[in-house]
């Protein structure tokens, strides 16, 4: 019976982090990550950005556009 439980702890700490990662990803708390990932795949020879660099340039690119909410 150990066995099934264990079992049934790994499906439920994979369940887990899918659901944080699919939350992270739909907040955007994961976007760096998905840079860096982008950075080594692409194997780009400039440099790579922090973090706090990728975050202001993202600030920016948002709030830099024209907004028609209002």
């Amino acid at each position: 019976m150990a066995n099934g439980s264990s079992a049934l702890q790994t499906r439920l700490r994979r369940t887990a982090a899918r659901i944080w990662l699919g939350v992270r990803e739909w907040c955007g708390d994961a976007a760096y990550e998905r840079y860096l990932k982008s950075q080594v795949k692409c194997s780009l020879q400039g440099t790579t950005l922090t973090r706090e660099e990728f975050y202001l340039q993202q600030l920016q690119k948002r709030y830099s556009r024209v907004s028609r909410c209002c």
